[in-house]
């Protein structure tokens, strides 16, 4: 059984497991059979030929922990207000992907609960002017620890005192720390930027997914999560390794807010594992829809390093994982949008506000300050977001805010799991990103977060069509394929190459619980009672060597399988892919076929093996020269 990507609560008539629905029309089965014949023909062509392509990539690291005493960013109720003392130094750091001529892509990351969008530009314009970079070829993904120093995103916070709010300005010694600690960190991240790009050296890039497991949705009991694990990985052109960035959908909150030491929680944890088991690399992490998601369990130093270790230990997995390698540097694009506010309130509801006790009434207060200083309440906010097309292979969307889920779900629904990663925290944290489903609901995110943010209410529930239809509009043209919604039995014609690939969705199945997953192209769910069925339509008597594409958890893998054709059969033991993410395709055997329609059955070798075997995407023959 499949650990799905989501447990998503939108199928709930599938028992244990919650699938996603796919709401794309019906495939266009001949431009989907030449974009696999593509893709397949130059995973062989690689193979064969194994002559690797290099990208120019650098990367650099600087530390960013405050040098001083600083007011905490991330929890309102702390019961100290400044740092004492530092439990992990904290980190920025860069990967810089691309030649000059390229236009050059920089990601860097932060240990902090957010990146103001102040900073970011300036670091964005000083490298659009000295090196010429647009800004939408730049990311600064922040890793959304609370336990960093404030930098801007929640200043509104810090008037909670004692259990209740203050209209006092911050004391001049801490504003004063907090401006100094901002201007040097603006600094540090342009020297790093910098850094990176005098690094750059040809390296080989390749990326692919696994799963961690402790991310739970902190709203909703079982309510969706996104537990992909997505890497690049980056070596030089002898294998060694230089750099690996990450990807995990979940808050840096495994220790509360009566730590009051600077910390970067589960990441500077997985940061500190990986580099360690892998001298000289270095290790970048962002965060994916964490908007509603808590580390589980939490609240103790072992909890936190028990985070790290999954990490750490999930990301060497992949690492000796066949992943998917990337042969041009990323190409970006970037786009402003409007997200509205629900309500503007007026002067006069303002004042009937400031009788709330809650952070609202203490929002109140500060915007009316604001209207008669002559100031406006804006009704929208400046929403950002960045595509990425890395080689027509994988697409990387990067998010403003604390987004949720449902935004991953979606996206991915339309343009397919195993291709797209959604970074969130990705140049300003403005907010939190809620959903239509989430601000239905109510509480904390999509509504009181929202005066915490300096914001005047929550956002209309349009928003999560607007930014998914935006995002949509950037989304290169190679990923807009439509996407076979079902699977049905469909004779399997040969290709161009004298291939044949019996994809997921061309086969008919027998069992109750193998089920196709339109967002993986892959069914899952096998046991011993599923089969998979292709009728082949063989246009030339031969031999034929047989590949399958499959994932497996490691706790799973080892059951047998067989594939039949006729009185002729394959078998086989299921090896590790590493997760139920991490799709690997491997020679299993050769076939004779007999030119004319046969059907091909995968199904178990062993009747009497329990629970789940593997997602399988395809099978494909190819005739033996």
């Amino acid at each position: 059984m499949m650990q799905h990507l989501f447990n998503n609560m939108r199928m709930k008539f599938v028992p244990t497991i919650f699938f996603i629905s796919q709401k794309a029309a019906a495939l266009h089965k001949v431009f989907i059979l030449a974009t696999l014949l593509l893709s397949a023909t130059v995973l062989y062509a690689q193979q064969k030929a194994g002559t690797p392509v290099t990208i120019a990539a650098g990367v650099a690291s600087t530390d960013i922990t405050p040098q001083f005493p600083i007011r905490m960013a991330g929890y309102a109720a702390r019961l100290s207000t400044d740092a004492d003392s530092v439990l992990q130094p904290i980190a920025a750091k860069a990967l810089a992907l691309g030649s000059d001529a390229q236009h050059p892509t920089l990601l860097l990351t932060v240990d902090l609960v957010g990146i103001p969008w102040r900073i970011t530009k300036n670091v964005t314009d000083f490298l659009a002017k000295e090196k010429g970079i647009n800004p939408s070829q730049v990311a600064i993904f922040a890793s959304h620890t609370h336990g960093g120093p404030e930098v801007g995103n929640l200043i509104n916070i810090l008037q909670y005192r004692d259990g209740r709010f203050t209209d006092s300005l911050l004391a001049l010694k801490q504003l004063i720390e907090i401006t100094q600690y901002t201007e040097q960190l603006t600094q540090k991240l342009k020297d790093l930027a910098v850094a990176a790009l005098n690094n750059r050296k040809p390296s080989l890039i390749s990326w692919g997914q696994g799963q961690a497991q402790f991310a739970k949705n902190r709203r909703t009991k079982d309510g969706p999560v996104d537990l992909a694990l997505p890497i690049l990985k980056i070596t030089d052109p002898n294998g060694a390794l230089k750099a690996v960035f990450m990807n995990y959908a979940c808050h840096g909150t495994t220790l509360g807010g009566d730590a009051h030491k600077i910390h970067g929680d589960w990441i500077a944890e997985a940061h500190r594992l990986i580099e360690q088991r892998h001298p000289g690399t270095t290790a970048l992490i962002a965060l994916g829809c964490a908007g509603d998601a808590n580390p589980e369990p939490r609240g103790t130093l072992e909890n936190m390093q028990r985070h790290g270790k999954e990490i750490a230990d999930n990301i060497d997995k992949l690492l000796t994982a066949q992943l998917q390698p990337l042969h041009t540097a990323p190409s970006g694009t970037m786009q402003w949008i409007k997200l509205p506010f629900s309500k503007v309130p007026s002067a006069a509801e303002l004042v009937e506000w400031t009788k709330d006790a809650s952070i609202k009434g203490y929002y109140a207060r500060l915007a009316l300050e604001r209207l008669e200083r002559g100031e406006t309440i804006p009704a929208a906010v400046d929403y950002s977001f960045q595509v990425w097309n890395f080689d027509n292979k994988m697409a990387m969307v990067n998010l403003a805010g604390e987004v949720v889920v449902d935004y991953s779900i979606r996206l991915k629904e339309a343009y397919g799991a195993e291709r797209l990663w959604v970074n969130a925290y990705a140049n300003d944290v403005p907010s939190y990103i809620a959903s239509r489903r989430v601000i239905g609901e109510g509480g904390y995110e999509p509504e009181s977060s929202m005066y915490w943010y300096n914001k005047p209410s929550p956002f209309v529930p349009e928003v999560e069509d607007i930014i998914v239809n935006a995002v949509g509009g950037l989304m290169p043209a190679a990923f807009k394929d439509q996407r076979p919604a079902t699977n049905k039995l469909q004779p399997v014609q040969k290709e161009e190459d004298g291939s044949y690939n019996l994809s997921s969705w061309l086969a008919g199945t027998e069992g109750s619980r193998i089920k196709y997953m339109p967002e993986w192209k892959a069914f899952g769910w096998f046991d011993a009672k599923d089969k998979a069925i292709w009728n082949v339509n063989i246009a030339k008597t031969g031999r034929y060597d047989v590949y399958l594409e499959w994932s497996v958890s490691d706790a799973n893998a080892g059951k047998t399988f067989e594939v039949t054709a006729g009185a002729k059969r394959i078998k086989s033991k299921v090896d590790k892919t590493g997760s139920w993410f991490t799709y690997r395709t491997k020679k299993i055997g050769s076939l004779q076929f007999l030119k004319g329609i046969t059907s091909i059955v995968l199904q178990s070798g062993a009747s009497n093996e329990k629970g789940s075997m593997f997602d399988v995407r395809a099978l494909r023959l190819v005739p033996v020269k």
